[in-house]
C-alpha cells in the first residue's frame, strides 16, 4: 500500500473579482501572496444597458474578471485585502464575491486547484 500522507483537502470556493481593465494582475498578486495558486484573468466587456451591471455600480464597460479557487479559510482575509486595495465599497470600483464549489471531478484535480500540488 501507498504510505504517503496527503494534506487534508479543505472546502473550496470560486472567487470572482470584477475590476477596472488593467487591475486584474494586481488582484492576482494579492491572491498569490495569500497562497492561492489557481487564478485566471479574462478581459470582460459589459453590454450597454445591462441592468445587473448598473445595479452593481459597474459603469465602465471595460473590465477584468478574475476567477480563482480559494480554500474557505482564506476567503475573508482575501476579500478584506481586495476591498481595501481597490476600494470596492465605493460604487463603480468593482465587485468581489465567492460561490461554493460542491464537487470536483477527481482527487488529483481537487488537490491541484486547492494548491496542494502545483
Amino acid at each position: 500500500m501507498d504510505d504517503i500522507k496527503h494534506p487534508a483537502v479543505k472546502r473550496i470556493k470560486l472567487l470572482v473579482a470584477i475590476v477596472d481593465r488593467g487591475k486584474g494582475d494586481g488582484v492576482v498578486t494579492i491572491l498569490r501572496e495569500s497562497g492561492v495558486t489557481y487564478n485566471m484573468v479574462s478581459p470582460a466587456h459589459r453590454a450597454t444597458g445591462s441592468a445587473l451591471m448598473d445595479y452593481l455600480g459597474l459603469s465602465n464597460p471595460e473590465r477584468d474578471m478574475v476567477f480563482s479557487v480559494v480554500t474557505e479559510d482564506k476567503v475573508d482575509g482575501i476579500l478584506k485585502k481586495l476591498m481595501y486595495k481597490y476600494d470596492l465599497e465605493q460604487p463603480g470600483n468593482g465587485v468581489a464575491f465567492t460561490i461554493p464549489i460542491t464537487g470536483v471531478s477527481g482527487p488529483l484535480a481537487l488537490r491541484y486547484i486547492s494548491g496542494i500540488y502545483e
